[in-house]
């Protein structure tokens, strides 16, 4: 897949989503991840950076080198977050996880 098939192919993934929800009403009531194999980065700008790879081939070493180096985390289906930050036009939250202090951004369709 060219960069370019890959940037609409994001492009189409992020306008895909929901929309926004009141932070406050975020906040209030408990929150799933849904997908068994959704991740969440520190770095909202990293984010998009793998998500805009779509499907190339680089992008699996990509998401494997941010796991590693812990600027990424995999989440597990069924596991609780809270929602610190609500969605935007980018189609993006800012989670945390019980009373871990790191927040991890992720796509919005992750959250239930």
């Amino acid at each position: 897949m060219s960069k370019l098939g890959a940037a609409l192919l994001g492009l189409s993934l992020l306008t895909a989503t929901p929309l926004p929800m009141p932070a406050a009403a975020a906040a209030e009531t408990p929150h799933h991840i849904v997908q068994s194999t959704a991740w969440g980065c520190h770095n909202k700008h990293e984010v998009f950076d793998l998500l805009f790879m779509g499907l190339s081939s680089s992008f699996d070493t990509k998401l494997t080198s941010a796991l590693n180096h812990g600027r990424c985390v995999s989440f597990r289906q069924g596991e609780t977050v809270t929602i610190l930050q609500g969605t935007d036009s980018h189609g993006l939250v800012k989670v945390q996880r019980g009373a871990e202090p790191a927040t991890y951004w992720t796509p919005v369709r992750n959250i239930e």
